[in-house]
């Protein structure tokens, strides 16, 4: 009785812990979608098209970011048991944190700034999804905790196995 009681209460709190995570992870691109979209309703001239669609374009990205949230974290019996499906392939990291950095600037306070710089090997063989959830999160608490004049540096160094 202890150890099935023991062990509902491990479950509540995962469940919780999902939740919190779930909720974290969906912030930042709901955010992008909102901020974007209002914008693309403010553009209304012809002039105003690359404006519209570069926020389309974010709307569209922070949508398939969701998208990549809601699959990794949908199976309650993949994060019971601590894993997280993994799907490697080779990418551009570097034009990969690029577009992430640039998702992110529209959720930047006045006199906020993201400064990323890149040293080393630029194809990899990784999880793109995964490395966008990471960066995703690191930044957007940057922003969020961060004074309102603040400068938040991202340097990645890579170098290959010695």
């Amino acid at each position: 009785m202890i150890i099935a009681l023991n062990k509902e209460k491990d479950l509540s709190e995962l469940k919780s812990r999902f939740v919190s995570i779930a909720s974290h992870e969906f912030r930042t691109p709901l955010s992008t979608v909102l901020s974007s979209a209002y914008l693309v309703s403010q553009y209304a001239g012809n002039e105003d098209q690359p404006r519209r669609e570069k926020h389309i374009q974010r709307i569209i990205s922070s949508v398939d970011m969701l998208t990549d949230i809601l699959n990794d974290f949908l199976s309650v019996g993949k994060i019971e048991e601590g894993k997280i499906q993994i799907r490697r392939s080779l990418f551009d990291i570097k034009q990969h944190i690029q577009q992430i950095v640039s998702e992110l600037n529209g959720l930047l306070k006045k006199n906020q700034q993201i400064k990323y710089t890149h040293k080393g090997k630029e194809k990899l063989e990784l999880d793109p999804s995964l490395m966008r959830q990471i960066l995703t999160n690191l930044l957007s608490n940057a922003i969020k905790f961060s004074p309102k004049v603040a400068l938040s540096t991202l340097k990645v160094s890579l170098h290959p196995k010695t």
